[in-house]
């Protein structure tokens, strides 16, 4: 049995599923964070310090 279909034939359907997808304005874009707030988040990890107390039980403390 011979394959009615070549990698270019798939090729091609699946540019032209792109080219309509980016028609009905669905193209799948990936949105990223911007590097100020990566920056911002790790230095906030940095210096929050959650610790356990026997009469505190667990407590957060923000080291500046």
């Amino acid at each position: 049995m011979k394959n009615s279909y070549s990698l270019d034939s798939l090729a091609n359907l699946v540019n032209s599923e792109q080219e309509q997808l980016e028609d009905l304005g669905l193209k799948p874009t990936s949105v990223r964070p911007s590097e100020l707030t990566i920056q911002t988040i790790l230095g906030f990890s940095k210096q929050l310090s959650i610790r356990k107390s026997t009469t505190l039980g667990t407590y957060e403390q923000n080291c500046n």
